[in-house]
């Protein structure tokens, strides 16, 4: 696939961000998350989840997806966005284990879920990668489906892994938390067991992906090599002793298997962050912000101390940026900007790259 000369632009400045360790440098991108439209103004319309049949509308949902972009990348052309342009697989939450299980996945408004399907631990070896499953063929089909459409105008990024400990609660339910405490040596187990369906599922969606420039799009970042997206909310819910007990292993298996990783948690698990740093391999930690709790970036000071040279992705508003923008000079930083007009954003990006070394 021959990309944009934009696309290509925008991975050799992630490149140089890389591979210049040193302070000061800062990223910015403004991504649908963090900049919202409303797409109906362009003639698409809002769909539930459940209005979907993904078995059967595999098509309409790719050729929606890219039209999504096209929006957004063109009506913020203007703006100096290190954003790079990507589609990918958003079926909500439950089918990030049943393509592991099997289990029924049951579609709301804006997720989907599904029920626990090991009442013991003990069962865990009767859970098996296959390759008929139905979730992992849609997904696999859907990804295709984007390479048809691909035009050098998108990065097809992988998929918001469920770390191993998302998808053994998923798979185990809230008994897990028990677990950690009778049934120890299971839980490790079945934790090292979780690793193997993210490794499996990564690797097939990138044989048919591919690469762009040498490299793979996690979180709208680029990065050399693999970087998988990896989810940590259940181990953000345990004492970090109990992530340096069950979850650390089984997650450096990950990182360990591809040479890199994008991390994703939250300001709820902020003690345990100093640990998620230390992992190997790890090529850029997300912390983000949460309701009702102190915004990350009022931490920059400590969260520096923790990283070393590891950059750091945090979600913010303008004004944060304008009241935090020496500390975030004191560290490699990806900003997720937050805001509410293009000009705002113009305005506040144009007073980042002042201060920013790169």
């Amino acid at each position: 696939m021959e990309y944009t000369n934009n696309i290509i632009q925008l991975t050799e400045k992630w490149r140089a961000f890389h591979n210049d360790t040193s302070p000061g440098q800062m990223m910015v991108t403004v991504c649908p998350y963090t900049f919202h439209l409303d797409y109906k103004d362009w003639g698409v319309k809002n769909r539930p989840f459940s209005s979907w049949d993904f078995e059967k509308d595999g098509e309409e949902y790719v050729l929606r997806a890219k039209k999504m972009n096209e929006i957004f990348v063109d009506y913020t052309a203007g703006m100096d966005n290190d954003y790079v342009p990507a589609v990918g697989i958003n079926m909500g939450y439950g089918v990030h284990s049943a393509y592991y299980t099997g289990a029924e996945v049951i579609f709301g408004e804006e997720t989907s879920w599904t029920h626990p399907v090991l009442d013991d631990l003990a069962d865990m070896k009767k859970l098996a990668m296959d390759a008929n499953n139905p979730w992992y063929q849609r997904i696999l089909e859907i990804t295709r489906l984007y390479v048809k459409y691909q035009e050098g105008d998108y990065y097809i990024h992988g998929f918001s892994n469920a770390g191993p400990g998302d998808m053994a609660n998923a798979i185990r339910g809230n008994d897990l938390f028990m677990d950690l405490f009778d049934e120890p040596e299971l839980v490790r187990a079945f934790m090292d067991q979780c690793a193997m369906p993210v490794i499996w599922l990564e690797e097939s969606i990138k044989k048919i992906t591919g690469y762009v420039n040498g490299g793979s799009v996690t979180a709208n970042c680029w990065f050399e090599g693999d970087a998988p997206y990896i989810s940590m909310d259940f181990d953000d819910l345990c004492s970090a002793e109990q992530f340096r007990d069950f979850g650390r292993h089984s997650t450096q298996r990950i990182l360990d298997h591809f040479k890199g990783g994008f991390m994703h948690h939250h300001m709820k698990g902020y003690h345990i962050h100093r640990d998620l740093a230390k992992l190997n391999y790890l090529k850029l930690l997300e912390i983000s912000w949460d309701p009702n709790l102190t915004k990350p970036i009022e931490f920059l000071e400590e969260l520096w101390d923790m990283h070393g040279n590891l950059p750091l992705m945090v979600r913010c508003t303008a004004a944060d940026v304008y009241k935090h923008i020496e500390a975030l000079k004191k560290g490699r930083v990806v900003i997720m900007l937050n805001i509410d007009s293009l000009d705002e954003g113009q305005e506040v990006i144009k007073f980042i790259r002042s201060h920013s070394k790169n």
